[in-house]
């Protein structure tokens, strides 16, 4: 059942229009910016290490704050709290506001997430399934309350109406 799913979504897709396509991915770019899966990316020094004026013995754990890199208005400019999906328009390494490569979601380098493209493509095509068969909107109900403890996640859930089209 899974795979006649997989297969049809994927044909589905094939013939989704372009623009329509690129959208979606600026969309979870986005989303994955502002509510990234992983809150801190963390190493630890496997030698002594120089990173700028500091020196770093083996065995030091160092965090990288993926939640305050990605929300950086000095990164990411004036709007960095606000969603706007066009920022990636030209993609990743041109979204942010000087060029410089700010974008972890997935952590970066021989670690990076083996999942990535995934759960990217699962993404994407979950959404465009869900966009080519219902309309949905935001319930009364719903408080946009981001809550952080390992990862970001709506503090009262995120209730959704659903219409078929």
């Amino acid at each position: 059942m899974f795979l006649k799913l997989l297969i049809l979504t994927f044909f589905s897709l094939i013939f989704l229009d372009f623009k329509f396509y690129f959208q979606v991915t600026m969309i979870l770019y986005e989303v994955l910016r502002l509510y990234s899966p992983a809150v801190m990316l963390t190493r630890r020094t496997y030698k002594t290490m120089q990173l700028g004026d500091v020196t770093f013995p083996p065995g030091v754990l160092l965090g990288m704050p993926i939640l305050f890199i990605h929300h950086d208005p000095d990164i990411w400019g004036s709007d960095a709290t606000e969603f706007k999906p066009t920022r990636f328009a030209e993609g990743i390494l041109k979204a942010t506001k000087n060029g410089q490569l700010a974008f972890f979601p997935f952590g970066w380098g021989p670690r990076i997430c083996i999942g990535q493209n995934f759960a990217l493509l699962e993404a994407k095509m979950g959404l465009s399934m869900i966009l080519q068969n219902f309309k949905f909107e935001l319930s009364e109900k719903y408080q946009h309350t981001p809550y952080t403890v390992v990862t970001v996640h709506p503090e009262h859930g995120a209730p959704i109406k659903f219409h078929r089209l």
